[in-house]
């Protein structure tokens, strides 16, 4: 019987981030219900940021700064294209959100495609904003092809941890480069 009270217990930890994340404490609970098992290690619960960084990373084969700086330069789109006010959904959605927002590689404003289109003018601000998240990847080194399965991570976290709406506000605001 101790064995299998281990069993689960072992299970429960491994799942106690995900669970961790919908604020639901099973690990707690269970070993509260049975108090006689020793916990050998303290498990870590990541940030959420954390969570998405690591979808990314594993999904889409990056490194961590690869992960960050796309992703910002995403939320960086995104918050330029839907202002403060609409973004602060998002941003609420997302704990660490300023982290992922810095890790944007600064940009020289004459180069890259983003730098064509201010020397051209005459054309919209998303057009240049969607050149600049390209340019960003660029400067990352990730493939722009990577973009879509990005957005598509980013807006699967958001279905899972942000409030209702808040997908639909990342896609409106990301509406330059889909």
């Amino acid at each position: 019987m101790k064995l299998l009270t281990a069993g689960i217990l072992t299970l429960l930890s491994i799942f106690s981030t995900q669970v961790n994340a919908h604020g639901v404490d099973l690990f707690a609970e269970a070993t509260a219900k049975h108090p006689s098992t020793k916990v050998v290690t303290a498990i870590s619960t990541p940030a959420q940021s954390d969570d998405l960084v690591g979808s990314v990373m594993s999904q889409l084969g990056l490194s961590q700064g690869q992960a960050e700086g796309g992703l910002g330069s995403l939320l960086s789109l995104a918050q330029s294209s839907l202002g403060s006010s609409d973004f602060s959904s998002i941003a609420d959605s997302i704990p660490g959100i300023d982290g992922l927002l810095s890790a944007v590689p600064e940009m020289d404003s004459g180069s890259g495609m983003s730098g064509l289109l201010s020397k051209a003018g005459g054309f919209g601000d998303s057009l240049k904003g969607g050149a600049m998240v390209y340019d960003a990847f660029e400067k990352l080194g990730i493939s722009k092809d990577l973009a879509a399965p990005m957005i598509d991570i980013v807006k699967g976290y958001l279905d899972a941890n942000g409030t209702s709406g808040t997908s639909d506000l990342l896609m409106q605001g990301l509406g330059a480069i889909l």
